[in-house]
């Protein structure tokens, strides 16, 4: 009778299917949303809608980490180790802003160092827990999809969001615009897998076996 009633909740998934399809579904709409609002003239398209999506994207990432240690007994303090270093990013994605509505710059560097030595204090406390992380990580899910984002950022980035490259390719049709265009749809496209990863990841953190 348990294996039964164990069986039908796995199989009556249908809700989680809608609600994970509407996600995508979103994710989409908000890549392609800056497409359809375009910035002013005047107004950078790095600072503007593109920049603030890619922050939005990343915050929801790290409340989805934050809000699994709750539920992820042992790696809870992996859990917050990961939403630390997405808060970080959230940081240096919101300088801008922040130092506008700051009327002076903003202490970004002060900021994203005080959240990762947190971050890496919390490592260092919690050590076990974090190798024994590592160590399993390519079979957590999602994961597959933050490494494909920091293959975007750290290597795809440099070379498609470069001039260079752009400037070899079109020859005299090349234009200022068009790796600032690249570079920015590019990092926003990283930073919606990394928001879909993190729901996976911390989905597979919190199914612990072990109490809290």
């Amino acid at each position: 009778m348990e294996t039964e009633t164990a069986t039908t909740r796995r199989g009556s998934s249908w809700l989680r299917t809608v609600v994970r399809g509407a996600l995508i579904c979103a994710g989409s709409i908000a890549i392609l949303l800056p497409a359809w609002l375009p910035n002013r003239p005047s107004a950078p398209l790095g600072r503007g809608t593109v920049e603030l999506l890619q922050a939005l994207l990343l915050a929801g990432a790290s409340a989805v980490f934050f809000g699994a240690t709750a539920h992820a007994g042992r790696n809870r303090p992996v859990c917050r180790i990961l939403a630390l270093i997405v808060a970080a990013a959230v940081v240096g994605e919101l300088e801008d802003f922040v130092s506008l509505m700051m009327g002076r710059p903003f202490p970004e560097n002060w900021v994203v160092g005080a959240i990762l030595l947190v971050a890496l204090l919390t490592g260092i406390r919690h050590r076990r827990a974090v190798v024994g992380f590592v160590g399993t990580v390519g079979t957590h899910a999602g994961s597959g999809l933050i490494a494909a984002a920091l293959l975007i950022l750290y290597v795809f980035d440099r070379v498609i969001g470069g001039p260079r490259f752009w400037q070899a390719a079109l020859g005299k049709a090349y234009a200022p615009e068009i790796p600032l265009i690249c570079k920015s749809y590019l990092e926003l496209l990283a930073c919606y897998l990394i928001f879909i990863g993190a729901i996976g990841l911390a989905l597979t953190l919190a199914r612990r076996d072990d109490p809290a």
